[in-house]
């Protein structure tokens, strides 16, 4: 932000520089932003996204508790740890609960959507949708 408090102009997904997320997007017509940055609880980066001009600490201190409680959300989803028996096959070491995360969103509806690393030429990853308390309202893998 600049001294008086406004996003800084910027086209349609120029990079702006942030101190939260390093740089970030912000996509004009959904009113959002977009980020590749290291969440608190993970070493690695994951691609961010959520509504509003800007990246604010209240979002990044929502999606580490969303890390924090990932754990629970995937036992509570009974998502299997493979979509089909041949993936299965192909891929027997893979667990949910030891997947990287790969896509955090804060959806405008207070949603948030979660998606797993999984094995990207299989094109099958696994998501998540809890409510804002945490909820799981769905989970499947998809195409």
């Amino acid at each position: 932000m600049n001294e008086k408090n406004q996003v800084p102009h910027a086209s349609e997904l120029e990079c702006i520089n942030h101190p939260l997320v390093g740089q970030y997007r912000y996509r004009v017509e959904q009113n959002s932003w977009i980020a590749e940055a290291p969440v608190h609880g993970i070493d690695y980066s994951v691609s961010l996204n959520a509504k509003g001009p800007e990246p604010i600490q209240a979002q990044m201190d929502t999606f580490a508790e969303l890390i924090a409680r990932l754990p629970g959300i995937i036992s509570s989803s009974n998502l299997p740890d493979a979509p089909t028996d041949e993936w299965r096959e192909k891929h027997p070491e893979y667990r949910l609960l030891d997947a990287k995360v790969e896509y955090l969103s804060i959806r405008k509806d207070g949603n948030f959507l979660i998606y797993l690393d999984a094995f990207p030429e299989d094109d099958w990853s696994p998501s998540f949708e809890t409510s804002p308390d945490f909820i799981v309202i769905e989970a499947e893998w998809i195409v």
